[in-house]
């Protein structure tokens, strides 16, 4: 009987082929819309990790005054100049889930080299800045202790910065910071923008040099400063926060973690996943709905293949199995066809975007097993309804007819 059960459904399902499609297309869109949004949330959440850095959840962010994340924009409310070097050796001492600490000062300066001139922004830093914001060299080396306590008129440069103002080989060369010679001594890899700046066009001078030389100052713009991990993210921040306090008297700063600071993309991503998941169970159960309305139909149309089965030797549970298996059939059918469309487009889809290419082999199988369930539930009732006809009776009405 099974293997009779099984011709017969490829049989009804070559002659009944539109409504096959029509209630395969069903499964095939819930599992495409589920997968295929997985798979792109997760390939966004690899670039936004990507763009905050290895140790970016780890990062914890000081800024003198008030600073408030809208959109976008990080917005501060108020300004502060007491934030010290000092400050930073105190944190780098006294607080032992600190693993490294950089303070910076920001610079809007002219930039020029033989070939070019501009106003961009360079960046007064400590050696451990690099590591902590994720930023790899491509040549060279990054800022060194020596450069720090010697005051070193030494730069690094961002990927486009190199290209724009040197045509090639920039190491060694001198590049003019208001007027300044500063000798090029490493340029850093590809990076990319996040939260509207752009890595690659960021310039890199020690602290020292950038405080005394080209600003004249003795106060930072910030720091960063990098917990144990991310769970010690909040005792890290109130460590920081009394600390700061007992120094300066008065809550003239904000810390914050990284991720807070940069957090649109991630409320971008959360969202989006939110809506991929109703969406996706929109589509399932469109797709449940179409197999139980193509099923109850059919069983109306094939009233007297019922009664010659019954007659013939037949078993309730033998009609009951067939309509079952055809429900089932077809949500399996339908959900690898899905899944094959959904690799193929979340493939080009993250090509297209320049995303690191992302596959959800768990939400795939859980798609496939949830479809499986899904065709066992859908085909319950019309499998039940078919029970339901006596042969005598359906035999009746035909002769009747």
């Amino acid at each position: 009987m099974r293997r009779v059960s099984l011709i017969e459904l490829f049989r009804y399902f070559r002659q009944e082929k539109r409504r096959t499609a029509t209630a395969m297309l069903g499964i095939a869109m819930g599992v495409l819309s589920l997968v295929l949004m997985d798979s792109i949330s997760g390939a966004m959440g690899r670039k936004i990790q990507t763009e905050l850095g290895r140790l970016g959840a780890s990062l914890v962010v000081i800024t003198p005054g008030e600073v408030k994340a809208m959109g976008r924009m990080k917005i501060r409310l108020s300004q502060y100049t007491t934030l010290r070097p000092s400050d930073i050796r105190a944190i780098r001492r006294l607080i032992p889930m600190v693993r490294a600490v950089s303070g910076y000062k920001k610079s809007m300066v002219r930039v020029q080299s033989r070939i070019k001139s501009s106003r961009l922004t360079v960046t007064s830093c400590a050696p451990d800045y690099a590591t902590l914001l994720d930023f790899r060299l491509e040549a060279g080396r990054f800022i060194t202790r020596r450069d720090l306590e010697g005051y070193r008129k030494v730069v690094v440069l961002g990927h486009k910065i190199a290209t724009e103002f040197f045509n090639k080989a920039p190491l060694g060369r001198v590049l003019y910071l208001n007027g300044i010679p500063f000798r090029v001594i490493g340029v850093m890899e590809k990076r990319g923008s996040f939260g509207g700046e752009d890595f690659d066009q960021m310039l890199f001078v020690p602290l020292t040099s950038g405080m005394s030389i080209l600003e004249n100052v003795d106060y930072l713009d910030g720091a960063v400063v990098l917990s144990q991990d991310r769970a010690a993210n909040k005792a890290v921040i109130r460590e920081v926060t009394s600390l700061l306090l007992k120094l300066h008297g008065k809550r003239d700063f904000s810390v914050n973690t990284y991720e807070e600071l940069e957090s649109t993309a991630t409320q971008t991503l959360n969202l989006f996943s939110m809506l991929s998941r109703i969406v996706a169970s929109m589509a399932f159960s469109v797709g449940a709905l179409g197999i139980v309305a193509i099923m109850a139909l059919s069983i109306y149309e094939r009233l007297l293949e019922i009664a010659i089965k019954r007659v013939v030797g037949a078993r309730k549970q033998d009609i009951f199995v067939q309509f079952l298996l055809e429900s089932l059939f077809i949500c399996l059918f339908g959900s690898t066809t899905g899944m094959a469309l959904s690799i193929l487009l979340a493939i080009l889809v993250q090509l297209l975007a320049g995303w690191p290419l992302y596959l959800p082999w768990p939400t795939m199988m859980a798609a496939v097993v949830l479809s499986v369930l899904l065709g066992l539930v859908a085909g319950l009732y019309p499998a039940a309804k078919a029970l339901e006809f006596e042969p005598k009776a359906i035999l009746r009405l035909y002769e009747e007819a």
